[in-house]
């Protein structure tokens, strides 16, 4: 998928993560220029026609939220009938990683999230609607410690496909109040409790209800009165304490009226743990000082308390009716799991293709390329697919894996011609056509300049095994004279006109090379265009004078 532009403009960067549902990419928007988080949705989900249309309603009754701790709907649209959802991207991690990483939090921490989720959460309900679905998977912690809350209002969808709601189910039943199986819809108090778990598990660690199923778990969260988070660690304070225990109490009429209340009880820790102020009162008995928002909880009457008895007996039985419920619908779900059609796609033809659209033809087809080998192969360039398993045109189930041979090329190649070339030019053609240099002699030669290559072994155009050694003749310019020749002194009288612009300075150098070896004689800048008249007192025969422009030969001349 990395590469791919969907809907015209949005082209895929990087995997960030996989959800229940969603899988998520950081993406770049072409038409704005501007990173932004894709979501796809699970293969498993893609022909769920009754969850995309769904999940299309409940988004675009979302997109107009816009608060700076909930992350913004972008877009929602379709890429060859796939659902595109695009939102405001976040750099960072999930609260749900940063918990398993570094929890318990400190306390001003913990509260400063808790503090940023609530006031986004208060601004959704204020516009009448609730996130249904809050849990750590869903808070996005950026290194700045920016905090946004995604996937707001999805819970009608998620509800509405079995499918869907069991692979949600999984992590979500740690959040989920008692009465939301039988609601089923999402509520202002429903988030009140999952705000309650989740500051529980940022001071602890854990989550308050474990268990090894969803229906252990949820049946845990309809008996099992809450736990304190003191009594897992004992820094937590009273006022903390109470805002949790006041957020998870099993009848919604019992927690915070609104999420406004507990925006407030979170303020005034905040605002203690700041200023140094104790917080030794809880919102289960009293208000904090300077606040009203947590009023003391007067003493219930005899026949109040077995009211509220009764109302939780009634949220317990409806809670294990549904229950019960939802176990069948795991076991119907399984069973079309298992009995369902397999969709299934047929094997490119990957053969002689190169190794970067194989991947791509593989990935659109929904399949998997893993490389099996890399060997020689005289018929096909290095680079390409040369062997396909399963044969092209089988099919194979979706996310299935295409095994491939790729060709490192011919196990020969030919011997390039590099006679004539510097030494240096040869080694480098020698290396790039997959041959080795071997032994390089240099020996004298009348005209050929020093380091150039006279001869080759193997010679050109034949074919040789990769890596062979290619043993190379060079070039260490004109012989000495001979012995009775070095006692020989001529004078010469050289005309050097100088090449370049009138404003434009060259470093001229002269070097000879004469019977007392090479020596030079001039080495100094002068102005383009002028004319220099140097005289010469060498020794022997076959005299080389050679001129440079700037340390460019320009001019090499033997004299006898």
């Amino acid at each position: 998928m990395i590469s791919r532009v969907l809907a015209g403009r949005y082209e895929l960067l990087e995997k960030l993560g996989e959800g229940s549902i969603f899988v998520a990419y950081r993406a770049r928007d072409h038409e704005t220029n501007t990173l932004v988080t894709v979501k796809l949705l699970q293969p498993a989900f893609a022909d769920d026609t009754t969850l995309v249309h769904m999940l299309k309603q409940c988004l675009s009754s979302t997109s107009s939220l816009n608060h700076p701790r909930i992350a913004r709907i972008l877009h929602v649209g379709e890429h060859d009938g796939q659902l595109v959802l695009v939102t405001e991207f976040v750099r960072g991690i999930s609260l749900k990683e940063r918990i398993r990483r570094v929890a318990p939090f400190t306390l001003s921490v913990a509260v400063d999230i808790a503090l940023a989720v609530a006031e986004g959460l208060e601004s959704a309900h204020r516009a009448g609607i609730a996130h249904g679905d809050l849990r750590p998977h869903n808070i996005i912690v950026s290194q700045e410690g920016l905090i946004k809350v995604t996937d707001f209002g999805l819970l009608p969808a998620l509800l509405g496909s079995p499918l869907a709601q069991a692979s949600w189910l999984t992590r979500a039943a740690p959040y989920l109040p008692p009465e939301l199986t039988e609601i089923r819809s999402a509520t202002p108090a429903a988030d009140v409790y999952a705000l309650g778990v989740i500051l529980f598990e940022m001071v602890t660690g854990g989550v308050p209800f474990p268990a090894d199923t969803p229906v252990a778990i949820a049946l845990r969260h309809a008996k099992d009165p809450p736990p304190s988070p003191r009594a897992v660690n004992p820094g937590v304070p009273r006022a903390v304490e109470g805002i949790v225990l006041k957020a998870m109490q099993k009848l919604p009429d019992q927690r915070y009226p609104d999420m406004s209340a507990m925006v407030q009880d979170l303020r005034a820790v905040h605002d203690a743990l700041r200023f140094g102020k104790p917080l030794s009162w809880s919102p289960l008995e009293r208000a904090p000082e300077g606040t009203a928002s947590a009023p003391r909880v007067r003493e219930a009457r005899p026949a109040e308390a077995e009211d509220a008895e009764l109302r939780f007996i009634k949220y317990a039985f409806r809670a294990l009716t549904v229950l019960a419920a939802l176990v069948v619908i795991a076991f119907v779900v399984v069973g079309f799991w298992l009995t369902r059609p397999v969709k299934e796609a047929p094997v490119p033809d990957l053969r002689g293709k190169a190794l970067v659209e194989a991947r791509r033809l593989t990935q659109d087809a929904g399949l998997n390329l893993v490389i099996r080998q890399e060997d020689y192969n005289e018929q096909f360039p290095a680079g390409t697919v040369y062997l396909v398993q399963p044969e092209p045109g089988a099919r194979l189930k979706v996310g299935g894996t295409v095994q491939v041979w790729v060709s490192k090329g011919s196990r020969t190649v030919e011997v390039p011609n590099v006679q004539g070339l510097s030494e240096a030019d040869a080694r480098k053609r020698l290396i790039d056509a997959g041959l080795q240099v071997g032994k390089v002699e240099e020996k004298p030669h009348p005209t050929a300049p020093a380091g150039t290559v006279l001869a080759q072994s193997p010679a050109p155009q034949q074919r040789v095994n990769r890596d062979a050694p290619v043993d190379l003749t060079v070039s260490k310019g004109l012989p000495l004279p001979s012995v009775p020749d070095e006692g020989v002194e001529r004078g010469f009288e050289l005309v050097i006109p100088v090449k370049g612009a009138p404003n434009e300075v060259v470093q001229v150098r002269l070097e000879v090379q004469d019977g007392l070896g090479v020596y030079t004689i001039l080495d100094e800048p002068h102005y383009g265009g002028e004319k220099l008249i140097v005289p010469v007192r060498v020794r022997g025969r076959n005299v080389v004078f050679r001129i440079y422009f700037n340390n460019q030969l320009v001019h090499e001349e033997v004299r006898s």
